[in-house]
């Protein structure tokens, strides 16, 4: 798993108008390091009790903690914010417009720890801000393959080296759909049960062809036939056919492709000669969509044979049901899990 550092100037960067963040003290340090997706309301710390206080997230100080420092003695005041800011804070931000204590002013400076004011309530400003950072820090892992927006669904493509995952990732995007990054993948999971698939950097835009070499995507098929990212919805592993093993026929038996706890549909697509794995794929796309509206084609024909079945029960004597090739076939579904 990669690990992540953000810091507070990308934090104002990215989400800074969103947040409504502005810069009151501080800009030294705003190279200071975000490390967890959890921010702090410091009450308690500012009264005095530094056990278990939570001194590597962002501060929040609202209604409650401004009244306190404002109603306590200059030297206490002093004294308090001292002993605050002698802690590895990331950043401290006032919320609701309120007004900011000059100590606090000077000591953001001195200790170079940034003081950012937002208009946003303490509620509002703390919703807004877990989602993003839990996509910031949400675990990341580099994989091997191609990721195809196909139909609007992200499609990961993974297999063997050699295998055939750029030439069938080239096909895709002669039909129109748009490639999000070859050979390399940045998986990330973030907020919402979501895995999302980014390009990994500096080979954007770029594709390895065997026998072709570099190909410019955006050169031949146009700034339309790429993007940054998409949510991976669907895993596809191709293998080259094995003439011992059973592939799933019927679609009743559903793959998972787990990434950090989070389950992604996942097919496993045999190449072969004379197959067209791009076709294949755009059919897997729009089933899944189809399974999205509700529709399930494997669930559906299972249900009607068992039917089938239960109407020939009635007609027939066991011994005779059990010798037709109807309930030979039927047979082998219903064995397996049937949801």
């Amino acid at each position: 798993m990669l690990d992540h550092i953000m810091t507070v100037r990308q934090l104002i960067k990215y989400a800074g108008y969103e947040l409504q963040l502005k810069v009151t003290a501080g800009y030294d340090g705003l190279d200071r390091a975000l490390k967890t997706a959890e921010s702090n309301r410091p009450g308690l710390a500012l009264c005095g009790h530094y056990d278990h206080f939570g001194h590597e997230r962002v501060q929040i100080l609202g209604h409650g903690e401004i009244s306190y420092i404002e109603s306590l003695t200059p030297s206490d005041r002093t004294e308090i914010l001292q002993k605050f800011f002698s802690y590895a804070l990331p950043c401290v931000v006032v919320t609701s417009s309120l007004p900011i204590p000059s100590e606090l002013v000077a000591i953001g400076n001195h200790v170079n720890i940034p003081i950012l004011s937002t208009r946003l309530s303490s509620a509002v400003f703390t919703t807004r801000l877990l989602p993003f950072l839990e996509d910031e820090f949400g675990p990341s892992e580099y994989v091997h393959g191609n990721l195809v927006d196909v139909f609007g669904v992200g499609v990961l493509i993974l297999g063997a080296s050699g295998i055939g995952k750029s030439e069938c990732a080239l096909e895709l995007l002669q039909r129109g759909h748009r490639l999000i990054a070859d050979d390399t993948v940045l998986l990330k999971r973030v907020s919402g049960h979501r895995v999302f698939g980014m390009r990994a950097q500096p080979l954007k835009h770029y594709m390895e062809v065997r026998g072709l070499g570099i190909v410019d995507v955006v050169g031949l098929f146009g700034v339309t036939a790429v993007g940054d990212r998409t949510q991976v919805e669907l895993v596809v592993t191709l293998e080259l056919w094995d003439e011992t093993k059973a592939y799933n026929r019927t679609g009743l038996d559903e793959e998972v492709y787990t990434f950090h706890n989070e389950r992604i549909p996942c097919v496993l697509i045999p190449v072969a000669t004379g197959r067209n794995i791009s076709n294949l794929i755009e059919v897997a796309a729009m089933n899944l969509w189809g399974q999205k509206l509700g529709f399930h084609v494997a669930k559906e024909f299972n249900e009607t044979l068992i039917g089938e079945m239960a109407e020939r029960n009635d007609e027939t004597t066991l011994d005779e049901w059990q010798h037709t090739t109807l309930h030979r076939e039927i047979l082998k579904p219903t064995k397996s899990k049937i949801i």
